[in-house]
């Protein structure tokens, strides 16, 4: 087979637990899967599913397990962000608490605990169902820990995208955005309509979401690679990260919080609504905007930034299986496989509003948004211009001072040119973005 082309969420502490079921289903979703485990024997997973539309990835999870004999109730989640996941995990060990069977883990989250041999490798079942030829490139990093796989992935989210309310652009006169100048001169049309031209919450992590997709439409897929994933001194670019703030700086009258947005689902219900034209978020928000009776291409559009097509930024989730937890191995095993099987994928993908983290899924079911973020994965994969939403991904000192230098700048305390540098300083004075080899 030709090769094609490997994740992420808030590592988050959970709550799942459940009871096998006393037979095996009737038919088993793989010819390999292990017959079902033993009655009574409790399963928890560490997740971080708690919004309405996360809250359907459970769910399909659920649905699938049972298939493989494997019941549960989901309790509450109890999130943890994703650096912290190896200290959730200590924490736990330390009060003698039970290990999970498995957990989600964004970015960076599953290497650290695969280097303290905390995960089970998974290379036997990728062989088997050729994770290598279907992951896409650069998701594999984050999913391998020295050469081995040590986490499955479970679908890919993308943040470089614009949400507009479809009946506000079709009154502003319908055109979707394909340059930076042209998103201005729509934003400022919304103004002048008496209309909110962005929905947007207080938290900082929204304001970096714009600023990465700034900074990749303004400098290119190269640029944001070398010099904001990799931190690469000779990618950097006095010019181009001057252009970025002063894009920015173009953006502070439309980027304030409305009163009645105190976090992201307030701002999508103020989309929703249809008193704010657009909104930025990751494809979660699809998912989101389901749960609220809207429809894809009838109630919103969902494009890609300014000057970012044909980049996927990416954020996703991926699962790693826990060494000596107390759940028996044939459960483990059948979540293992069961986890990148094409229907499972189909499902979650739909689901959760993002991609399948592979590249094979055909997109029956889809909506227009998941339709649109299968192609475009698979096209950025063959581009080797999908690329990991720094802001993320990065260390969280890191993530914390690039929040503090955009927050500033967008609230005039500082310039472009003192932004740029403090950009510069801090992004040459840090290591690359990327997982423990």
């Amino acid at each position: 087979m030709r090769r094609l082309g490997g994740l992420l969420l808030a590592a988050c502490g959970f709550a799942v637990s459940g009871i096998a079921a006393a037979a095996p289903p009737a038919k088993a979703a793989h010819a390999h899967a292990p017959k079902a485990p033993q009655e009574g024997q409790p399963l928890h997973v560490w997740h971080c599913w708690a919004s309405p539309g996360e809250q359907q990835r459970s769910e399909v999870l659920a649905r699938h397990l049972a298939r493989h004999g494997v019941h549960w109730t989901i309790d509450e989640p109890v999130c943890v962000n994703g650096n912290s996941a190896l200290s959730a995990f200590t924490q736990r060990f330390q009060h003698r608490m039970p290990r999970p069977a498995a957990v989600m883990t964004a970015g960076e989250g599953a290497p650290p605990l695969a280097a303290k041999g905390l995960l089970l490798p998974l290379d036997a079942v990728a062989r088997e169902q050729e994770w290598e030829e279907v992951v896409p490139y650069a998701l594999q990093d984050w999913a391998r820990y020295r050469g081995h796989w040590i986490a499955a992935p479970l679908f890919v989210h993308s943040t470089n995208l614009l949400w507009f309310n479809k009946p506000l652009l079709d009154r502003l006169g319908g055109t979707v955005p394909d340059t930076w100048d042209a998103l201005i001169a729509l934003l400022e049309r919304a103004r002048q309509a008496g209309i909110v031209p962005v929905g947007i919450g207080a938290d900082a992590w929204e304001y970096s979401f714009w600023f990465e997709s700034v900074a990749a439409g303004a400098g290119g897929a190269e640029f944001y690679r070398r010099f904001l994933l990799e931190h690469d001194r000779r990618a950097y670019d006095e010019a181009v990260v001057r252009r970025i703030f002063a894009r920015m700086a173009q953006l502070r009258p439309y980027l304030r919080a409305n009163a009645a947005s105190r976090d992201w689902s307030d701002a999508s219900s103020l989309v929703e609504q249809g008193k704010a034209l657009l909104q930025m978020q990751g494809s979660w928000l699809n998912g989101e905007l389901r749960q609220r009776g809207m429809e894809a291409g009838r109630d919103y559009l969902c494009p890609r930034f300014p000057d970012t097509q044909g980049m996927v930024l990416y954020i996703g989730d991926q699962v790693g299986f826990v060494r000596g937890a107390a759940v028996d191995p044939a459960t483990q095993r059948a979540f293992m496989r069961m986890v990148m099987d094409v229907d499972f994928q189909r499902e979650m993908g739909i689901a959760s509003g993002a991609a399948p983290a592979r590249v094979d899924v055909p997109d029956t079911g889809a909506d227009l948004c998941g339709r649109q973020a299968i192609r475009d994965l698979r096209s950025a994969n063959m581009r080797r211009t999908v690329l990991a939403a720094f802001s993320a991904l990065s260390p969280r000192s890191v993530q914390q001072h690039i929040n503090d230098i955009v927050m500033q700048h967008l609230q005039g305390r500082i310039d472009d040119a003192r932004a740029a540098e403090r950009l510069k300083d801090l992004i040459l004075g840090t290591g690359p973005v990327g997982p423990e080899r």
